[in-house]
């Protein structure tokens, strides 16, 4: 049953409906895929309004789980107005699109780190752009806030041996600076996350990598192994951004 309002256990008056709320107010969505984002409250009447559609592409209201869903076409930025017709509330969500990216979050270091953007708790980020020209970011996540701040930004590849010897090189680069510093090492762990970059990024490796267990491991780590120095630089795959 579906309604504006519903009674109270007394049967003195109906309940009063509360506004639509979301926790925060700045969503950033991942390009490609269906982005949810659940709310508490609401009237089940909504009109919706971006200020630019064309990033936004379809959106609405799924009244029942109570979630706004969102399928951008592009990446950008737009504003998101939603008015609560049967409580008068109106809404404004800021949404920023961006491409999508297989996030690694740092768990280890063993041995003497070289690289300075490679910290305890940092994400590795690969992005897959329209162009696919593999950009990298590596971002840091401030424990008192909570915001997102973007350390080094550059490039990747994968270089494949004939002895099925993978190679990943960084080139990265503080924001706004123009130094670019190289780094080289030789990928190991669970053999899976290899076969997912070879999926997003199109490397077209004809062959599968051999996985390491007969099922799908539950995490998927990474180990990047400095070929300067031997450092082992443990990473685990964080869930994939898209539906």
């Amino acid at each position: 049953m579906s309604g504006n309002a519903a009674c109270s256990s007394n049967g003195d008056e109906p309940e009063t409906v509360s506004p639509m709320q979301f926790s925060i107010r700045d969503y950033t969505i991942v390009y490609g895929g269906s982005s949810r984002i659940p709310f508490t409250g609401g009237g089940d009447v909504y009109k919706l309004e971006a200020s630019n559609p064309e990033v936004l592409g379809k959106f609405g209201i799924d009244i029942e789980t109570h979630q706004l869903i969102i399928n951008p076409a592009k990446t950008g930025e737009s504003t998101l107005n939603i008015v609560d017709v049967n409580t008068g509330n109106t809404v404004t969500l800021d949404i920023t699109v961006v491409d999508f990216y297989l996030s690694f979050t740092i768990q280890d270091i063993e041995g003497s780190n070289n690289n300075v953007y490679f910290q305890l708790g940092n994400h590795i980020r690969f992005i897959r752009n329209e162009e696919n020209t593999k950009p990298v970011e590596i971002v840091f996540q401030n424990h008192v806030n909570f915001k997102l701040s973007t350390i080094a930004e550059g490039h990747f590849d994968i270089e494949r041996s004939d002895d099925n010897i993978f190679t990943m090189t960084f080139s990265l680069q503080r924001p706004k600076s123009e130094k670019i510093e190289t780094f080289e090492y030789t990928m190991g762990g669970d053999g899976g996350y290899m076969n997912i970059f070879n999926s997003i990024f199109e490397f077209n490796w004809k062959e599968s990598v051999n996985l390491s267990r007969s099922t799908p491991p539950i995490e998927y780590k990474m180990i990047l192994t400095d070929n300067s120095n031997g450092c082992k630089i443990t990473c685990l795959l964080q869930p994939l951004k898209f539906d």
